[in-house]
């Protein structure tokens, strides 16, 4: 950075009346002049600082106390560094010195917010425009954002445009770029934050986003010597703002691309922060998927004949394994046991046969009744047959209390397994997950209550239980692939979370990310290669597997080839619901799998070359040269010159700490598959090592007894 030279100094004025006993904001001309000829002679930003502070008799800045004397005659020396600054203006070195104290000042809360409303940014915004002063100036900037509140932050990304100027202005300055970019990612950040509603929708409108990402990138995109710091604070501020921001990114596609390119790094942190981003990226205009099957629509539309390359496709997997059929035939054995019951009043008959059919398909049971048509009104009525029931959902309760009166042991399961259904049928989830827990501790092996407890909102405890209860021996198809799908779907959330929210590179919680990660890939493979192509969650699953093989895989060609068999399922199961009459709905997930194959060659081509420096960069990590500061390096650097700052007083706040943990190195990764449960594969951060050879590891002792068939062979114990 360029040191304050001797350009400019400053002719100061004499006063003709002296006073030995004058206070210290009225000088002795003698005084100022000695200050004034140092102040012109001294070389570099810190030496200028330290002559100011001296000058102004400011206490310590660095300590608690030296900023709490600031606090107690804040007036009076804001007044005095006030008006030596107005006196001053055609000095540029007095003036970036005079912004470096105040930036020091802003460490402290109370005191950035009084500096604030006095109109500090009026005065470092100019001063980014002269050359001596630009380099301090933005380190100013940058130490005030660090430790500012979103106030201060979102008014500074208000002037993002001037910023990204000085980005595009002077594309081989690289110290502009490294401070510009951070600034940039840490403001706009502050602006564009918020779940629902971004938390300052008013200022969004003064902000140029497309402007910043655009320069952003393109900047990101020429070489640099050292391109660490400026790359991670590029991918923080590509991540942090697409949700609101998500626009910006739709009219400069490149940033798509970006984001699509991050899925390809090194580094598991940028992966999943960048996947996170293109989810986020579609969460607003995301259709919820909650379209469920009418069974009368589906029936109607079979009746018009399955399309000719679908009906190859579902005789080439085997009809009788099919959704199509399975669900037919099953909903026409459900009509039928219910007109048998109705003549022959056998509630045990019709629960046996509801539980039958229930394992084999989703929609096997459906609501309704026996119907007549009003003679007066001509509409049809559900009729009272003379059953304990109108409504077919409701006869479940009732087929359940037959079984159990007929007192067989054996068929207690069946009565269970009706009650949980019943609870699912009326949208009662808490109550299933509560009462298929109470089953799984009476029939351990019986997957059902396994396939009800996956159902929970609770991604952990949904995982467990898929994964434990596709171990089941008393299992069918059906339950199987319903639970391998949410397995799928909370292994992929978890693995996301976890991720995004790690502290430490390699800790626990970073490794089960990517455990996570890795057990919702490996199911998502199982699972469109082996369940029915008609399976109605087939869509998500793909869209996951497109993402994740994005993610694990070793290489991938940009052409996709190794994502052609997921895309022709895909291909099928989207043909397939728009003949049932249910549309794919436009979720997140679908829209963000599409963004990625839309995005993939275009953004590898532009942005491999980013992220492999950034990469590289990682895993060279720093030198000690690097991180020992020198007095050099104090001289001209005010973020080292901060560096000693003590915050262990309730008025400060620590530095902001970028998001996603982009400056944290690479950790190898080849043990990770210790954290997941050697039976069943579910990840988890309580699992226990077995105790014979400390290398397996189990979700509990049944799982460890299941498993020693098998670990017996290998183990030590």
């Amino acid at each position: 950075m360029p040191a304050p030279s001797n350009r400019g100094k400053a002719k100061s004025k004499k006063n003709k009346t002296k006073n030995s006993g004058a206070s210290s904001e009225s000088r002795p001309d003698d005084a100022d002049e000695v200050h004034m000829v140092e102040i012109d002679n001294a070389e570099g930003w810190g030496r200028v600082v330290k002559i100011l502070c001296d000058y102004f008799e400011l206490p310590d800045l660095a300590t608690r106390s030296g900023l709490k004397k600031v606090h107690t005659n804040f007036n009076m020396i804001y007044a005095r560094i006030d008006n030596f600054y107005e006196k001053n203006l055609h000095n540029d070195k007095i003036r970036g010195a005079i912004i470096g104290i105040y930036a020091k000042m802003c460490v402290d809360a109370l005191l950035r917010n009084k500096l604030f409303d006095k109109g500090i940014m009026d005065k470092i915004m100019p001063l980014l425009n002269i050359d001596e002063t630009r380099h301090f100036a933005l380190r100013a900037l940058n130490t005030i954002t660090n430790h500012g509140g979103v106030k201060i932050r979102v008014e500074i990304a208000k002037n993002g445009a001037l910023i990204a100027k000085l980005l595009r202005d002077l594309p081989d300055d690289e110290k502009v770029a490294d401070l510009s970019i951070s600034i940039l990612a840490h403001c706009v950040s502050a602006a564009f934050e918020g779940f629902e509603q971004p938390a300052h929708p008013t200022d969004l409108k003064d902000i140029d986003l497309v402007d910043i990402i655009k320069t952003t990138l393109e900047t990101a995109k020429r070489p640099h010597s050292h391109p660490r710091q400026m790359l991670d604070h590029t991918v923080e501020l590509l991540v942090n703002n697409s949700l609101h921001g998500s626009s910006a990114y739709k009219q400069y596609t490149p940033a798509i691309g970006f984001l699509v390119a991050g899925m390809r790094s090194k580094d598991w942190t940028t992966r999943a922060a960048c996947l996170g981003a293109l989810l986020r990226l579609y969460h607003v205009e995301g259709e919820e998927d909650q379209r469920h099957l009418d069974p009368n629509r589906f029936i109607t539309s079979l009746r018009r004949g399955v399309p000719k390359n679908i009906n190859d496709i579902l005789m080439t997997y085997g009809p009788l394994r099919c959704e199509t059929y399975l669900t037919l035939s099953c909903t026409s054995e459900f009509q039928k046991a219910m007109l048998e019951c109705v003549r022959s009043r056998n509630l045990y008959a019709l629960g046996l046969k509801q539980v039958d059919l229930l394992l084999k398909t989703e929609f096997a049971l459906f609501d309704g009744g026996m119907q007549r048509e009003d003679p007066r009104t001509g509409k049809l009525e559900i009729v009272d047959v003379g059953l304990p029931f109108k409504m077919w959902a409701e006869s479940l309760p009732h087929c359940a209390r037959a079984i159990r009166e007929k007192k067989n042991p054996k068929e207690e399961v069946l009565a269970d397994i009706l009650d949980v259904k019943y609870s699912i049928m009326k949208q009662r989830l808490p109550e299933a997950v509560d009462l298929a827990k109470q089953c799984v501790l009476r029939y351990p092996d019986h997957a059902y209550f396994y396939y009800a407890i996956s159902l929970s909102g609770d991604f952990v405890q949904g995982l467990g239980a898929a994964k434990k209860g596709m171990k089941c021996k008393t299992i069918t198809p059906f339950v199987k692939y319903q639970m391998m799908h949410r397995a799928v779907t909370h292994a992929g959330e978890m693995g996301m979370r976890l991720l995004q929210e790690t502290e430490e590179v390699g800790d626990k919680k970073w490794e089960e990310g990517i455990a996570f990660l890795t057990s919702a890939y490996d199911d998502a493979k199982t699972y469109v290669g082996e369940a029915p192509p008609d399976n109605r969650y087939m869509k998500n699953v793909c869209y996951w597997l497109v993402l994740l093989t994005i993610l694990f895989a070793e290489n991938i060609n940009p052409d996709l080839r190794e994502l052609q068999h997921t895309l022709e399922r895909l291909k099928i199961a989207d043909e397939y619901s728009e003949f049932i009459g249910i549309p794919p709905p436009k979720t997140n997930f679908r829209l963000a799998q599409q963004a990625a194959v839309k995005y993939y060659a275009s953004g590898m081509r532009d942005f491999s070359r980013v992220f492999a420096e950034l990469d590289k960069s990682r895993l060279e990590g720093f030198d000690e040269a690097e991180l020992k500061v020198t007095p050099e390096k104090v001289e001209d650097d005010l973020a080292t010159w901060l560096e000693g700052m003590r915050l262990d007083d309730g008025t400060m706040e620590p530095p902001l700490q970028c998001g996603g943990n982009f400056a944290r190195p690479k950790v190898r990764f080849e043990n990770v598959t210790l954290y997941r449960c050697s039976w069943c594969g579910n990840p988890s951060v309580a699992l226990k090592k077995c105790s014979g050879c400390e290398k397996t590891r189990y979700c509990d002792s049944r799982c460890q007894k299941l498993h020693w068939s098998e670990h017996k062979k290998t183990c030590k114990h």
